[in-house]
């Protein structure tokens, strides 16, 4: 064909394709932009710019997934408080599984439990020490008679489940037979010396019938029961190595035992503190009753007493927790009709209860929940 068509290389260039618009040089296709301009003025001119954007973007779209990811990993800070209660006993067992099955901090509750005998458990929630209490009714009826202001907000439990003890070796064989003995009691108002007033007059002996030895705290008692210097001993079971003379749960004797109290002022100030605890209490009964070797665990643990010997006392305390522990009337009543009526002035039960907490866990169907009712 002729030359017009096929004009005539000139000699050293190259060819990169098969037809006139590939003779173009590679380094001048280079040097233009998708827009047009020049390669130095885009914003795609190097390789490095282009990988930035793109890091860019995709930081940008990612954004929302990793923020959300690091809230779910951050630990949820926890609220701390202080519970401190008086005795070893099995009235304690639904607090006692609500630290072990980790129920407070479920509620967002970093608690602190302590054990302290005699008088120091109601002074230090009088003073502020620790914002929750868990010791008999007894104890802060006195303390309120004295100018404190504590209220109940819970009950462990309304009824009394304690037994009166006495040595194997021992003759006395009924409550009746107590008449002119000596009792081993905690501290004067104790729940222990209260329930075996109230106890001991079902059979119609009074205070000035027997002798109370006091005590700073159960095992005081015990050692004392013991030795032989007082003929028996009022505690909640199990005490092995004596032998129980009488089970007072079976009475169904209305007395508030023990309860969960607080400051009225705390309360006002702080009432979802208060009602997170609460939650975590209230499940520890419904784990308690549901799960018995949950329970019996924790009771060994404390007490330090075989399985065999916590499941035997678990019944009679299973049987008085209640799903919603409202705080009875009759049950605080009892307790102030121990009292001198000249030093109760114008208190009543109404002014020492408040179950507006578990009224609004009941309301709000947290309770049906736990026993999926």
């Amino acid at each position: 064909m002729g030359s017009e068509h096929f004009p005539q290389r000139r000699k050293g260039a190259k060819v990169t394709g098969d037809g006139p618009s590939s003779r173009a040089n590679a380094r001048d296709l280079r040097k233009i932009s998708p827009s047009g301009r020049n390669d130095k003025d885009s914003p795609f001119a190097s390789g490095r710019a282009f990988d930035t954007a793109l890091t860019f973007l995709a930081l940008f779209l990612l954004a929302p997934f990793l923020a959300h990811s690091q809230t779910r990993t951050l630990p949820e800070k926890k609220i701390s408080v202080g519970f401190i209660y008086e005795a070893l006993t099995l009235t304690n067992t639904p607090i006692w599984v609500a630290e072990d099955q980790g129920l407070f901090d479920k509620y967002g509750l970093d608690v602190k439990i302590i054990l302290a005998r005699g008088a120091t458990p109601v002074q230090a929630l009088v003073s502020g020490s620790v914002e929750f209490g868990g010791f008999s009714g007894s104890s802060t009826v006195a303390a309120n008679l004295g100018g404190s202001d504590l209220v109940f907000v819970a009950a462990k439990p309304n009824f009394t489940v304690i037994s009166v003890w006495t040595r194997k070796d021992s003759p006395v064989r009924t409550l009746a037979e107590l008449r002119g003995k000596t009792l081993g009691v905690s501290r004067a108002g104790s729940a222990t010396h209260t329930i075996a007033r109230i106890a001991l007059r079902t059979v119609g002996i009074n205070d000035q019938d027997v002798k109370y030895l006091y005590h700073g705290g159960l095992p005081e008692i015990f050692a004392s029961l013991d030795k032989g210097l007082v003929d028996a001993a009022v505690a909640s079971a199990p005490r092995p190595g004596f032998r129980e003379l009488a089970d007072l749960s079976t009475l169904k004797i209305p007395f508030l035992q023990g309860a969960i109290e607080i400051q009225r002022a705390f309360l006002l100030s702080r009432r979802q503190t208060a009602l997170s605890f609460l939650k975590g209490y209230v499940e520890g009964i419904q784990v308690a009753k549901e799960k018995p070797e949950l329970a019996v665990a924790s009771i060994v643990k404390r007490l330090k007493v075989a399985p065999e010997a916590a499941r035997s006392s678990y019944p009679s305390h299973a049987n008085v927790w209640e799903e919603l522990p409202y705080v009875r009337k009759e049950s605080v009543q009892a307790i102030m009709d121990v009292f001198p009526k000249e030093t109760l002035k114008n208190v009543t039960p109404e002014k020492l209860i408040d179950n507006s907490l578990l009224k609004e866990l009941e309301d709000s169907g947290f309770v049906r929940g736990l026993y999926r009712k």
